[in-house]
């Protein structure tokens, strides 16, 4: 195989992982920087298949748009009932996925696959840790949702401690941080850096 995967096989593979991990009870990869380390592709290309998946509906995708810029990073929330029929044969042949690369009972493993160019590294921010959220949030936010937000930042922080983040929690938060415009943003971008390690 060759060391750099093709955007076809890329799509194959974050759709193979997802439906291995959903068809197995366990919590899915959402960012693009945790489809690069485990594909061995650069964050952006990882970004732009994910961004494909979503918009042919394969996957259900939220896009976040970077505080500063007009790019957007694409999360994975889920695998959609189109994507787990594709996968498995039935629907979604047109598409651009090498559909016969999956294999619907195997995880996506880095053995699986040659490794690719280095991870590119997103850029950093003043807010880089739990506590440094907490301490924006309570500088720059303010309104009725304000303690509704704290209490999700709190089970997402003994989420994270369990090493268990569920995908609905986040989308709680990023719900009531749209709400505050881009103090909000900053706050859910911070969060997807902390746990993707950006």
């Amino acid at each position: 195989m060759d060391a750099m995967l093709g955007n076809q096989d890329i799509r194959a593979k974050i759709l193979q992982d997802l439906y291995y991990r959903r068809q197995n009870g366990m919590e899915i990869l959402q960012s693009p920087q945790e489809y690069a380390k485990l594909l061995g592709i650069p964050n952006d290309l990882a970004n732009f298949n994910i961004q494909y998946l979503a918009e042919a509906g394969l996957v259900q995708g939220m896009p976040i748009v970077a505080v500063g810029t007009t790019k957007k990073h694409w999360l994975v929330m889920d695998l959609t009932s189109y994507g787990i029929e594709a996968v498995e044969g039935r629907r979604g042949q047109d598409l651009a996925v090498n559909f016969s690369i999956i294999n619907v009972n195997a995880p996506v493993t880095q053995s699986q696959i040659a490794a690719g160019q280095g991870i590119l590294q997103t850029q950093s921010s003043e807010v880089k840790t739990f506590e440094d959220i907490e301490r924006y949030v309570d500088q720059k936010i303010s309104g009725p949702d304000l303690e509704t937000l704290k209490s999700e930042l709190q089970e997402l922080r003994r989420q994270v401690d369990r090493e268990q983040v569920k995908p609905s929690t986040l989308q709680r938060i990023r719900e009531i941080a749209e709400k505050w415009g881009p103090a909000g943003l900053v706050v859910f971008e911070a969060l997807m850096k902390l746990l993707s390690g950006g």
